[in-house]
């Protein structure tokens, strides 16, 4: 595997051996390298020297993990991994090649502080550097003047460490942990996402890499966003980042010999391991199973932030889960990505398709900057012989607060057939309910009417047939012989526990019906606070998790549909009416 820009196969490349042996012979090696210096994928596999994680120099060589990210990275790249995997240092090779070959380039990599920025120039950068051949560190790959954080090369391209960049323009920008950053620095984190982002323009490169902390802060914020929007099947411009994750089976070190008596695993590994595979879509060995269990033993509560096994499993460190973690993780694995992808007008209900058939970046920029949000999701079309519910949570509307959000599942069976979530004031949300809740034979809905599901229920109401939005029935207080009606579903200290105890139990039995891995997403970090009540971890969402539930009750709740039979009946002239 290597990466398409590379012109020369792994046949032309140098041993280890050969390449530390000829650190004496550098007539040698130049004659050996010289027909492949054109090459950059050649040259950060074949030149460059670093000390191991021993001390001792060795020849540095992606790993398959790395080797699979530049074969694969875009644009803007978001990295979630596990902890040691080498990204860091290869990053950085590869930012100290494109420098030293590209005239003009402004390289940076952000550190978390001066002391970290220090020890990453002096090992990363100037220690590959100065074990170069003389011949490849003259002209303008000499070096112009330095410092104890930057190098500067006679061809004007530099690199540079940093706690930040806001001043001018970066050509390749690699922020290291940045999930520390936001976790530990949350003002510096400020600064790094106002200043140091917009330091980098349309075409240039920046890998964002860390091991999770939490879920919270910006890091957080870009791997979701990055995540829905791989999972949305939307073409990526210039300005979205693409979502690379790599667990901690990626790495071949990670086994280790099982005993000669054989691998004994407890109820839960196993349940957990098997999760893993589903979730995954791969098949662990022996050795990798005993890896975990061993390495588990002294990593105990961080070793899923640590060492992840999927991408949500690593931000959850706080609460106890709502859900179990490892239903979830199967939920995940039977999760697809949309058929269709419609960006609707919730004023007409106009739908158009822009499952990549239109220029996104030149049609629809505004709504990419929030990854799929504001776009219909659509894994099945609506068929007049299905009946299906639709749940709703409401939120204010503001850009920057809250999301709104609806699902439709199927009657039937309450598979997901389409998904919605954005920012929309109530009225337009409304209108877009009712849009939709047409479309899909007159669907069942069930918003939530606490604070703002009020507005979009009084609008809703005028707009959509009342008999097909859910009424909640209870004895009023006053005359226990008196039911009452309210339009809505509410969600209360009371109600709560029967969404997810309904819900829990379809997990369980693998019936849950989930396609979209946002929702799953957001399950994972749906969570018991201090005092017992359900909601988001801290710095999360889970208004994806409230309308999903509230969906699958309503398919519950929802009357059956009255199809009129227009066909005639058979003669029967036995009948009275006949005679």
């Amino acid at each position: 595997m290597r990466p398409s820009t590379s012109k020369y196969s792994n046949d032309t490349w140098l041993t280890p051996d050969e390449r530390m042996e000829l650190r004496t012979d550098e007539a040698e090696l130049l004659k050996r390298c010289a027909p492949y210096l054109d090459c950059w994928w050649w040259r950060i596999n074949n030149l460059y020297i670093i000390a191991d994680e021993y001390g001792n120099e060795v020849l540095f060589r992606c790993r398959s993990a790395q080797t699979v990210l530049f074969c694969v990275m875009w644009y803007l790249n978001i990295i979630l991994k596990a902890r040691q995997l080498g990204f860091s240092t290869a990053i950085q090779i590869f930012i100290l090649d494109h420098a030293m070959f590209n005239d003009n380039r402004q390289c940076g990599v952000i550190a978390q502080g001066l002391t970290e920025a220090t020890a990453i120039f002096s090992s990363k950068i100037l220690y590959p550097y100065d074990r170069l051949p003389s011949w490849l560190k003259t002209g303008k790959r000499s070096i112009k003047s330095k410092t104890s954080t930057a190098i500067y090369l006679n061809n004007d391209s530099y690199v540079r460490i940093a706690v930040s960049f806001r001043s001018g323009t970066l050509q390749v920008l690699h922020i290291s942990e940045y999930g520390k950053i936001c976790a530990q620095f949350p003002l510096r984190a400020d600064e790094v996402q106002s200043g140091s982002l917009n330091a980098i323009h349309a075409g240039s490169l920046l890998f964002v890499e860390s091991t999770a902390e939490g879920a919270t802060g910006n890091f957080f914020e870009m791997s979701v966003e990055a995540m829905e929007l791989l999972e949305a099947n939307l073409p990526l411009t210039q300005q979205d980042f693409k979502f690379h994750f790599y667990p901690w089976f990626d790495d071949p070190k990670y086994v280790l010999l099982v005993p000669d008596s054989g691998l004994k695993l407890t109820k839960a590994q196993i349940k957990y391991f098997t999760a893993v595979e589903a979730a995954m879509k791969l098949t662990l060995s022996q050795e990798q199973k005993n890896w975990y269990i061993s390495k588990e033993r002294t990593q105990k509560g961080k070793m899923k932030q640590e060492f992840p096994s999927t991408p949500m499993e690593a931000f959850l460190t706080s609460g106890r889960k709502v859900f179990d973690a490892d239903d979830l993780m199967r939920a995940e694995g039977r999760c697809t990505k949309p058929l269709i992808v419609y960006d609707v007008d919730p004023n007409t209900g106009k739908r158009k398709k822009v499952t990549g058939k239109v220029d996104l970046k030149s049609k629809a920029g505004d709504k990419l900057n929030m990854a799929a949000s504001g776009y219909l999701l659509v894994w099945e079309l609506p068929d007049e012989d299905e009946d299906y519910a639709i749940g709703a949570d409401v939120a204010e509307g503001l850009e920057h607060g809250d999301r709104s959000s609806f699902d439709v599942v199927a009657k039937s069976d309450g598979r997901q057939v389409a998904h919605w979530f954005g920012h929309l004031d109530t009225k337009r949300f409304a209108r877009l309910l009712a849009h939709i809740g047409t479309w899909y034979s007159m669907a069942y809905i069930g918003p939530e009417r606490n604070n703002h599901g009020h507005a979009v229920l009084q609008e809703l109401v005028d707009i959509y047939p009342t008999a097909r939005i859910y009424h909640e029935e209870h004895i009023d207080r006053e005359d226990t012989d008196e039911e009452t009606q309210k339009v809505g579903w509410h969600t209360s200290a009371q109600s709560k526990p029967l969404l997810t105890g309904s819900f829990e139990d379809l997990l369980d039995n693998d019936a849950d019906g989930l396609r979209w891995r946002g929702t799953v997403a957001e399950l994972n970090i749906f969570v018991y606070d201090k005092k017992g009540r359900m909601g988001a971890q801290s710095g999360g969402y889970d208004d994806q998790v409230m309308s999903y539930m509230i969906a699958q009750e309503m398919r519950a709740r929802m009357p059956k549909r009255h199809i009129k039979d227009d066909s005639k009946a058979p003669h029967n002239p036995n009948h009275w009416m006949a005679r």
